[in-house]
């Protein structure tokens, strides 16, 4: 039934079906010998899911916040050694975008990247630093994997990061960690500025108004501290 539906030949069909059958995305009754999903494709599905309901539970409060600052507001999850931008709420004061959803970003020189590498788990975080490279993109980039360790442990302590003009010369942005129900650190919340609008003294008025939203979103995602 399956290569028919599938156009495939049997015996590529069940080549492809053992495959899925021994990574758990499908599983096969004993007895009747048909095939469902397995387990794995209730976790991509679940995983999907939680993605979808991320940026419908964060865009209300970004575009509340966006309103506030008037500066650009950003969401953005991990993908493996780098960031990705999942949803975006445009400044009308804005010379240009710097980001587009659905753009890749470094991890060691964005504001969200470090926020993401900050509460992960100590050992996947120093394995995490092992592996990733730290390209220089800007005089200000940190490169060195020490500096970068002692700087995490700083944003995990003060709850929000910085990235002045490491990853693009006159761009400023600051980011606050996002929680789910169960307490992870899910994405990071970003408002990002031309560094003239975002001096030391702007940055003291702002960071508090993002981290309350990052917290607001957080709890909406069912997080309780």
């Amino acid at each position: 039934e399956i290569s028919i539906r599938l156009e495939l030949n049997q015996s590529t069909c069940h080549h492809l079906l053992s495959t899925l059958k021994g990574r758990c995305f499908v599983s096969q009754d004993e007895k009747t010998r048909r095939y469902r999903l397995g387990i794995k494709s209730v976790e991509v599905g679940q995983a999907a899911v939680q993605q979808v309901d991320l940026v419908r539970v964060a865009l209300p409060h970004m575009q509340e916040l966006m309103a506030a600052v008037e500066e650009n507001v950003n969401l953005v999850i991990m993908d493996i050694d780098s960031v990705v931008y999942v949803a975006q709420v445009p400044c009308d004061r804005m010379v240009r975008m710097f980001t587009r959803i659905g753009e890749r970003a470094p991890l060691h020189c964005t504001g969200v990247g470090k926020v993401l590498m900050a509460y992960l788990p100590e050992e996947e975080r120093a394995e995490l630093l092992t592996r990733i490279d730290l390209p220089r993109f800007t005089a200000a980039t940190i490169c060195d994997r020490g500096i970068l360790e002692q700087e995490l442990k700083q944003v995990a302590a003060q709850g929000y990061a910085l990235d002045s003009e490491e990853r693009e010369e006159d761009v400023t942005c600051m980011a606050a960690p996002v929680h789910d129900y169960s307490g992870e650190v899910v994405a990071a919340l970003s408002i990002s500025a031309p560094s003239s609008r975002l001096d030391k003294e702007r940055q003291q008025v702002l960071v508090p108004r993002l981290m309350v939203t990052a917290d607001n979103i957080s709890r909406d995602l069912g997080y309780r501290e």
